[in-house]
């Protein structure tokens, strides 16, 4: 008996420590968001000399910031959550875009309390961890009655009147086969980031981030092989 409550306090004591580790960093999804937005002011948050493919970058005079199609409509695919990737002691955001053949990936670290890009490299993009979700994004995109089946209803779909959940009641529908408007993804978001975490989850998720400011969540899920859209967010 003894030795089983030692051993439940010796996970306490573990989980306690591991808590406050994360309550010391700073979120990753919000610096990453900032960092994307603000090109001018990366070299800050770059641990230099910054490794590359081909070369190593010596200081901030030779840096080419990561850049984004649009600073202020950015989406970002995850499994689980956001801070999922925060598990990770050097979490990995991809970049992708529909109609490429290479994505760039980007190693992250924390510094002294805070994230530093620490390295850099392209890869193809059948090599990347979520090569199948973005196939399936790509075929749902282009194939009407494959993103029919692949949607399931009827449909949750949900606004709230602010960009956390918590802060007000949402607007609920339900929309059947008939209502539904096709969507397109590859047209939506051209270019897409991915916060690599637990591919072998069974769902995934696409937070749109406006302005900075949460805008939108797409919710799926893995049943029998096989992905479905299951409901969409919005916040206002």
């Amino acid at each position: 008996m003894l030795k089983n409550k030692n051993r439940v306090l010796f996970i306490i004591t573990v989980w306690l420590i591991s808590c406050s580790a994360l309550v010391g960093q700073q979120n990753f999804s919000d610096f990453f968001i900032d960092f994307l937005r603000d090109p001018e002011t990366q070299f800050n948050y770059v641990q230099f000399p910054l490794k590359t493919d081909n070369n190593t970058v010596k200081n901030k005079a030779s840096y080419h910031p990561v850049t984004f199609l649009s600073r202020n409509h950015i989406p970002v695919i995850c499994a689980d959550s956001l801070n999922a990737i925060m598990q990770f002691p050097s979490p990995i955001v991809s970049i992708f875009q529909f109609g490429k053949d290479v994505a760039a990936s980007y190693v992250f670290e924390q510094r002294n309390k805070n994230w530093k890009l620490i390295s850099s490299k392209n890869e193809n993009i059948q090599q990347l961890q979520e090569a199948e979700f973005l196939n399936f994004l790509t075929q749902y995109s282009n194939d009407e009655s494959f993103q029919m089946k692949h949607t399931i209803f009827p449909f949750p779909s949900r606004i709230y009147n602010s960009p956390k959940r918590h802060d007000s009641e949402p607007e609920n529908k339900l929309l059947m086969p008939r209502e539904w408007n096709s969507l397109d993804f590859t047209a939506i978001f051209p270019s897409l980031c991915i916060f690599n975490s637990n591919n072998q989850a069974p769902n995934r998720q696409i937070h749109v981030f406006r302005n900075g400011k949460a805008a939108q969540l797409f919710n799926f899920i893995r049943i029998n092989k096989k992905w479905y859209l299951i409901e969409i967010e919005e916040y206002k």
